[in-house]
């Protein structure tokens, strides 16, 4: 959405998954390899552990399908910037990122659009033979073979946007 790096007096990070989703995009690409070469921006892969907490924090709220990889990269380096004391804020008008983030307790920032208000927990199901599941890693029904669909079991405020 065009957020320049360059332009920021905060310390900046990104994930290697990020620069590669770039590549095809000219000018997002050259803001960030420019922020990189000139130290403004640090590309750092995170740790496992993170990784495995996000993907369980997932997995528990019913994001963890519909994260990408370089989400969940997004998430656990935030998540290990905060365990050594930083105070990471996620830019990203991605809501299943800010669900997530507000789940583990990471600060998130929108570009364009409202970001999420509410924090949901998603359960799926089928919508042919409309048998439950707990959201996680089935996609298909197991009863008739369709695509399931997810829909919120559970809301409550969100309280981690950062503001201004």
């Amino acid at each position: 959405m065009g957020l320049d790096p360059l332009g920021l007096e905060d310390e900046t990070y990104s994930v290697p998954d990020v620069v590669e989703e770039l590549r095809p995009q000219a000018g997002p690409s050259y803001r960030l390899a420019v922020s990189s070469s000139s130290g403004k921006m640090t590309v750092q892969a995170p740790t496992g552990e993170s990784l495995r907490e996000v993907a369980n924090h997932a997995k528990l709220l019913g994001d963890k399908l519909v994260l990408s990889r370089a989400d969940s990269n997004v998430l656990a380096l935030a998540l290990d910037l905060k365990k050594i004391g930083k105070i990471p804020i996620i830019v990203s008008d991605d809501y299943a990122i800010q669900n997530v983030a507000e789940e583990i307790g990471i600060g998130y920032q929108s570009l364009s659009s409202m970001g999420i208000r509410q924090k949901y927990k998603w359960t799926c199901y089928c919508p042919a033979c409309f048998k439950r599941y707990v959201a996680g890693d089935v996609q298909v029904c197991d009863v008739c073979g369709t695509k399931l669909k997810r829909r919120p079991s559970r809301k409550e405020s969100a309280k981690m946007r950062a503001r201004g």
